[in-house]
């Protein structure tokens, strides 16, 4: 008698998240054992941030949206996917339900997911991060997972003091850099084309999340960036992102938005995974707190100012400068960046995370895992 196909619920909530996971998804539509279905929430709904649920819907099948307003806080907002993903779970029968990371989005996901005894599945759990919300989250759905896919060692390490089983543990590297090549990215003449870029000017990519936790007000920590960019040549083209739907996000957006009287900002709501690793490989620098400053960045060897405590402790490469939310600071780490002993430095130097086949090293382990869940 032929094995029934365990069905898999896949929660996603944020541009990030499913672009880190996108090739992993594919990946696991293609497996023969499983059935996956995909449950869309958070910022994907939401207009201000892209409504990225058209780019998830461009690439598979979207089982159910749980809604969330434009306007609705972090708490408002993490209350409606709770919801909405228990009346999900409660018409359809799930074999486990997979998550990535620390967001509300995947808390919420995990939370249900344990309520109602289902198993629950963790990509990139263990990391270390600096005073945010994020962490917490994360160690919370670690305590509620029955899977745990990691990127590193230490992330492993971590994973096993939160008292994780060790036969549950695995390293299957950085999602986000699974078979990743920058030759296989749009070429430099593509995104000026697109993103209306001077190719012969220098190029700044920045993207700051609001941390509600850090001891520097919010407004201080978005004017520090904004201002140190203002600082570059006014030719120099500036591509900056909308920052993550935290707390915070609005007195971020609206000070963004006083950027767009130069024609040498450029804001964007969302840019496709593709143009934004391409976008930072042609980059001098990246600037911000993005976790992609550290994992995708470190990988492709691109210079990384890392403000504020965001990241703090989590592991970085040599790419990576540590600012504080001073524009003064922040400008000294810039021009470091593009010194030719630091770029010497770092082209000997080697990611600390890890690429390959990671999505197939997913899905294995997803396999395995379910075999033996009735």
């Amino acid at each position: 008698m032929a094995m029934r196909k365990k069905t898999v619920l896949f929660v996603t909530g944020t541009r990030a998240e499913w672009g880190l996971l996108a090739s992993t998804i594919a990946d696991l539509k293609k497996s023969s054992k499983l059935d996956l279905k995909v449950l869309v929430t958070g910022m994907h709904t939401q207009k201000r941030y892209g409504k990225t649920i058209r780019e998830v819907k461009k690439a598979v099948k979207v089982d159910h949206i749980v809604p969330v307003k434009n306007n609705d806080d972090q708490l408002t907002a993490l209350s409606k996917e709770i919801n909405g993903i228990n009346t999900y779970l409660l018409k359809h029968h799930i074999d486990a339900v997979m998550v990535l990371g620390d967001r509300d989005e995947p808390f919420a996901a995990a939370t249900v997911a344990l309520h109602m005894g289902i198993p629950v599945i963790h990509i990139s759990g263990g990391d270390v991060s600096g005073p945010t919300v994020d962490h917490y989250l994360r160690n919370s759905i670690t305590l509620f997972s029955d899977l745990h896919l990691v990127q590193t060692k230490e992330s492993k390490k971590n994973v096993l003091k939160l008292g994780a089983d060790p036969k549950a543990v695995h390293i299957v590297g950085s999602a986000g850099l699974n078979n990743l090549q920058a030759i296989d990215l749009p070429s430099r003449a593509q995104l000026a084309k697109k993103y209306h870029l001077d190719s012969d000017k220098k190029w700044y990519l920045a993207s700051l999340h609001p941390t509600i936790l850090e001891k520097t007000p919010i407004a201080k920590q978005i004017q520090s960036l904004l201002t140190a960019l203002n600082k570059l040549d006014k030719w120099d083209e500036k591509i900056v992102l909308y920052p993550n739907a935290d707390e915070g996000s609005a007195a971020f957006i609206t000070a963004i938005k006083t950027l767009k009287k130069s024609s040498r900002f450029h804001i964007r709501k969302h840019i496709t995974r593709d143009d934004y690793l391409a976008l930072m490989r042609e980059s001098k620098v990246l600037i911000g707190n993005t976790s992609s400053g550290l994992v995708e960045a470190g990988y492709l060897k691109v210079p990384f100012v890392n403000v504020g405590n965001r990241q703090l402790d989590r592991e970085c490469g040599s790419n990576v400068l540590h600012a504080q939310y001073k524009a003064t600071d922040i400008t000294k780490c810039i021009i470091k960046a593009q010194t030719t002993a630091f770029a010497k430095m770092l082209s000997k130097k080697k990611s600390v995370y890890i690429g390959g086949e990671v999505s197939k090293n997913i899905v294995k382990h997803i396999e395995q895992f379910l075999k033996n869940v009735s």
